[in-house]
């Protein structure tokens, strides 16, 4: 996925492949924002890229409510807990980090992570199609997370102590 993200990240946090798996295989994550020191969560389609070890959603200006609230605390954590739609085991993992929203290309500036959106969700190209129709939706902001701890749970038992992993 090279180029989808802003560059500049050496000190990758090393985790074990199931965690790897995880990332690379789950259509979606839940990600929690803080508003006023509250947790405010949503499901959200994500992408991933193993050479720079960020994240990163786009959300649609027509629902920016997560995004006032990075600007305001850009702390952030994505949960990963639903393998529905994937081929892999279900496992746990929660990342934590700080969240960039970056909002000077709202036409254009997500188009970078279509390649991978088609790979998760192929009709995407059937909305596209109709994209003059619904143009305040695909006016998106991306916002891009970059770990700073990750805690694993493989086969998602939470009873259990997680794996933490930083860099």
């Amino acid at each position: 996925m090279d180029g989808r993200f802003c560059s500049g990240r050496t000190d990758l946090i090393q985790v074990p492949s199931w965690v790897r798996d995880v990332f690379e295989n789950y259509l979606i994550c839940e990600i929690t924002t803080l508003d006023n020191d509250k947790p405010v969560t949503f499901p959200m389609l994500f992408f991933y890229d193993s050479s720079s070890g960020k994240f990163a959603v786009t959300s649609s200006i027509l629902f920016s409510k997560k995004v006032e609230h990075l600007k305001k605390n850009p702390r952030v954590s994505l949960l990963f807990s639903n393998p529905t739609g994937s081929t892999v085991p279900k496992h746990a993992v929660l990342v934590q980090g700080n969240a960039k929203c970056e909002d000077s290309d709202l036409d254009h500036g997500w188009e970078r992570f279509l390649p991978q959106w088609r790979e998760k969700e192929p009709y995407i190209d059937a909305f596209l199609s109709e994209r003059e129709k619904f143009s305040w939706f695909w006016k998106r902001i991306v916002i891009e997370v970059e770990p700073r701890r990750i805690t694993a749970w493989k086969n998602a038992d939470t009873q259990k102590q997680g794996e933490e992993f930083r860099s």
